[in-house]
């Protein structure tokens, strides 16, 4: 099978034109030569076998040709051409070249799309090293997207006394990786519904409007405690390859439901959802949303989605007392 294009603008995009590869399996010296033959000169062995423990690779395969000894290793057709095509991808971007997380979704989308080309023991270490980049920004990027989330959420009476303290409570869950519950429905209920409350009366809570129906803060808390917890899962390896093949087979079906419901769900509330349906137009933007689905689905199947909205819930009936 050949791998999809990585569509490229780089120097490198319009390698062989229409002509199709045919590759071959090949050792770790035979992919270096490929990376040299593209310009990328700093290839390496080493860097095969860095590729083949972050889970950008498969683990190459034996091949015993003598009574008395072993070739070396061997990489499946599949894999030397999905080597090549990262490679091309990487040398695209007109700031550097693209960082290692943003391959790694595309290695962790062929696993979800395709059987043939990225097998479940190759994705366990991808998802492995992409729970462990997830999060890992500058302090200026997580005050920007801290900030943009305050935003997002917060009433227009909230004042900045409640705004600032959202943004420290959320600067510090992004820092560590933790997320407090009971810490974020306290300052994240002053920050959704700014309103004081009456002596004997229940506490008013507002919900924002989403395109599956009202969103209520313990929504958001909830599906960040979930996510935080999936993404320590797989950054430990304490999901096996079974589960995650199961869980795969759960979103298949679920994902494509989503693709052909897309173009009418963009429609809902007379457009005003449509950028959140909006079909990206390169392969790692289709990556970014089909696996953060797929992290979702696999917080779902878990039950931490559950466990965490139960917990949100008890904190908020908590604050309300």
């Amino acid at each position: 099978m050949q791998l999809p294009r990585l569509e490229s603008r780089c120097k490198f995009g319009a390698m062989d034109g229409d002509r199709t590869t045919k590759w071959g399996e090949g050792t770790a010296a035979d992919l270096v030569a490929d990376a040299h033959s593209l310009g990328v000169m700093k290839a390496s062995p080493r860097m095969v076998t860095s590729w083949v423990e972050d889970g950008m690779l498969a683990s190459p395969e034996p091949r015993k040709t003598s009574p008395h000894g072993s070739d070396p290793r061997v990489f499946p057709p599949e894999q030397r051409e999905l080597f090549t095509r990262l490679l091309e991808a990487r040398e695209r971007s007109p700031l550097g070249r693209i960082p290692q997380r943003s391959l790694i979704r595309v290695v962790l989308y062929l696993w979800l799309i395709d059987d043939t080309i990225v097998h479940t023991p190759q994705a366990r270490r991808a998802w492995r090293t992409h729970a462990r980049a997830t999060g890992q920004t500058t302090a200026v990027r997580r005050g920007k997207n801290v900030r943009a989330i305050v935003e997002q959420l917060a009433h227009p009476s909230a004042t900045l006394k409640q705004r600032r303290v959202a943004q420290l409570v959320l600067e510090e869950g992004e820092r560590t990786g933790r997320i407090d519950i009971g810490k974020l429905t306290a300052v994240l209920t002053e920050l959704y519904s700014p309103w004081p409350v009456q002596p004997g009366m229940p506490r008013i809570e507002r919900a924002l409007p989403g395109p599956f129906g009202p969103v209520s803060v313990q929504h958001h808390i909830a599906m960040w405690k979930a996510r935080e917890q999936t993404f320590r899962r797989l950054r430990h390896e304490e999901i096996d390859e079974n589960e995650l093949d199961r869980v795969r087979a759960v979103y298949r079906p679920m994902w494509a439901d989503y693709q052909a419901r897309r173009p009418a769900m963009a429609t809902i509330g007379d457009g005003e959802f449509a950028a959140y349906f909006a079909e990206p137009d390169t392969m790692e933007g289709r990556a970014i949303k089909a696996v953060d689905a797929f992290v979702g689905t696999l917080a779902g199947e878990l039950g931490l989605i559950e466990a965490a909205a139960h917990a949100a819930e008890t904190a908020r009936l908590r604050l309300a007392r």
